[in-house]
């Protein structure tokens, strides 16, 4: 899966400004960096050209970021009205990280000891730039954030691990299980798409239960939304959303669909 972009905002206000850390919606963007991977270019938008970005994001199959899912996705929602993030399929690498390591890292931590690099200045920076009128830096720092989260990813799927600096100073390492994840995710939504366009059955093994059962079920697929799928379950006679991290196994079977296509 190379149709993807990576994504960092910058934001016009301090959080102190907006009633504190509950208010991501209302800090507003100053510029929105992007690399693109079909077009193998990085571009800056400012606020006036965020409907571009929404066309971009539509045009590709999934966003790549470091905490972007509690934060940029968060500013950026209000500027758009075709894209929700819920829909998008997001590589959030700070999430994969936390969900292994139990505690959440800063870019930092992690860059200088993979990449042997750091960020080029401080997130609390963005904001007197932005109100100084100097676009040009603020749009180089959002770049370099851009930069690194990409490369980050690239030597993830890679080496099939990464590094980062313990509050100790020790450099440890870790499995960048994104690597693995975006090819089954691949794999999976190739097949899920397969179904959809010739509207036929698709046989999954499901898990994610809370004792980590799995089951079997057939399944009309009816939409696939970011991470997820919307499909009529003939385990539950009912339509149920799936997402594709608990699918195990998937197969395309020949009978045709029985229910409409609803979305």
């Amino acid at each position: 899966m190379q149709n993807l972009i990576v994504l960092d905002v910058e934001v016009k206000k301090d959080f102190h400004e907006v009633g504190g850390r509950g208010h991501f919606d209302k800090l507003g963007i100053s510029v929105a960096g992007v690399y693109d991977y079909v077009t193998d270019e990085y571009k800056c938008f400012e606020e006036s050209e965020l409907a571009e970005l929404e066309k971009l994001i539509q045009a590709r199959e999934g966003v790549i970021g470091y905490n972007i899912m509690h934060f940029d996705y968060t500013v950026l929602q209000p500027y758009f009205s075709r894209v929700r993030f819920e829909d998008i399929y997001t590589i959030d690498l700070m999430k994969h990280l936390e969900e292994a390591l139990g505690f959440r890292l800063p870019l930092n931590a992690v860059a200088q000891a993979t990449l042997g690099t750091r960020k080029s200045g401080s997130g609390r920076d963005a904001v007197p730039l932005y109100r100084a009128g100097k676009m040009a830096e603020l749009k180089q720092y959002c770049i370099d954030d851009v930069r690194l989260t990409k490369e980050l990813y690239d030597y993830g799927r890679e080496k099939g691990s990464v590094s980062f600096l313990s509050k100790t100073g020790e450099t440890r390492s870790i499995e960048a299980n994104w690597a693995r994840v975006v090819a089954r995710d691949a794999r999976v939504r190739t097949l899920l798409s397969k179904a959809l366009e010739e509207q036929r059955m698709v046989h999954i093994i499901y898990g994610g239960g809370e004792k980590g059962e799995t089951t079997e079920r057939d399944i009309e697929v009816q939409a696939i939304r970011g991470t997820a799928v919307d499909a009529y379950c003939h385990l539950r006679k009912d339509r149920r959303r799936f997402k594709l991290e608990h699918i195990v196994s998937c197969e395309v079977k020949e009978k045709a669909n029985t229910q409409p296509t609803l979305f």
